[in-house]
């Protein structure tokens, strides 16, 4: 399967960010307190470690790191081998590929692509390993999805399920899309994702069962396409809903906090379970039509909730919300996004608060 890279444009708001902080750098006091003053870049680092080695906002990674555009195509590509250098100076911070009183004198945030060698040498993001699985499989599917999905119809010798190899006949799969050897993933719609706020269907877990290949294209008066399986997870057969396999992507977006303000809830925990914790998936209640993007992080936080205050008759009193973590956005769609939960001191919930980290 290819592997493709993630779209690397980088915004007008990120450039202008950039542009600032390559002159101001960051306070001091931002820094982690054990940042490295050089650090040889290693394969497999992600920038999300990265930036937590040099930052107690590890979000705030652009602010650290700017870039000499004129020069640098793409300022979040950074390569194993690569050496960064912290420099402090007037109380401010700054993150180069430069060491320190070079030539020129002037430190400047200036990242630079590799000569030799492809993209894919870059580090990425947060681990692929975390996400594997749903880089390329549907977690959450909505309505229309479930209706207009082409679908298995049936499978020969009047067999009920099919395994690997196992051939079976679908519809609903477009002439322009049945080319030969492309590949589909089937699944089935399993228990509904509500919205914890207004309690609407906002769509539905959807069950990965594996893959299957065009053999053959549509056929007949009823456009039939036979397929085979080359993966069985679970019980395919007749129902099966079938997507195009999509090209699974590097993860390779700076990490970075929303550039406006953004609140939106914990929709639900992967595995079909209400609570969780750190390295797991949530959906989010939120997508695109939100703002949200890749790269993004949110703060996760439980609802402080209402409570009598005895002291004073009883009057309902407001409670603060309680942060206890982080999840790092990496797929988005208009009304859902799906995040890694990079860290987190306490039981993460459904119905929980992500927002932009101040």
């Amino acid at each position: 399967m290819a592997v493709q890279a993630a779209d690397l444009s980088v915004s007008p708001v990120q450039l202008a960010e950039a542009d600032r902080t390559a002159q101001q750098g960051i306070p001091v006091a931002d820094l982690s307190p054990n940042a490295p003053s050089q650090y040889t870049v290693r394969s497999g680092d992600t920038l999300w470690g990265i930036s937590g080695q040099y930052l107690r906002q590890p979000w705030r990674w652009p602010q650290l790191w700017g870039m000499n555009r004129q020069q640098v195509h793409n300022p979040h590509l950074i390569y194993p081998g690569q050496i960064l250098y912290l420099v402090q100076r007037d109380g401010r911070a700054y993150l180069s590929t430069n060491p320190p009183g070079g030539a020129s004198g002037d430190v400047r945030l200036s990242p630079r692509i590799r000569g030799n060698g492809g993209d894919g040498e870059a580090i990425q993001s947060i681990a692929s390993s975390d996400i594997e699985p749903f880089l390329i499989r549907p977690l959450v599917v909505d309505q229309g999805t479930v209706d207009t999905s082409a679908r298995i119809v049936a499978l020969p010798d009047a067999r009920v399920y099919m395994g690997r190899g196992d051939m079976a006949y679908a519809r609903g799969i477009a002439p322009a899309d049945a080319s030969l050897g492309s590949d589909w993933q089937a699944f089935r719609p399993a228990s509904p994702v509500l919205d914890p706020v207004t309690g609407r269907v906002i769509g539905f877990e959807a069950a990965y069962e594996g893959s299957v290949r065009v053999t053959r294209g549509p056929e007949g008066p009823n456009a039939v396409t036979t397929v085979q399986a080359t993966q069985s997870l679970q019980e395919i057969g007749p129902g099966s809903l079938l997507l195009p396999q999509p090209q699974r992507e590097l993860i390779r977006y700076v990490p970075h906090a929303p550039d406006g303000e953004v609140e939106g809830r914990v929709a639900a925990v992967y595995g079909g379970v209400r609570y969780g914790g750190a390295k797991q998936i949530v959906v989010l209640n939120i997508g695109a039509n939100a703002g949200l993007e890749p790269g993004h992080v949110l703060a996760l936080s439980s609802d402080g909730g209402h409570v009598a205050d005895p002291t004073d008759g009883n009057r309902a009193i407001e409670l603060p919300d309680d942060r206890y973590g982080l999840a790092y956005v990496y797929r988005v769609f208009p009304g859902v996004a799906y995040a890694l939960v990079t860290d987190a001191s306490n039981v993460m919930k459904v119905g929980d608060i992500a927002s932009t980290p101040r």
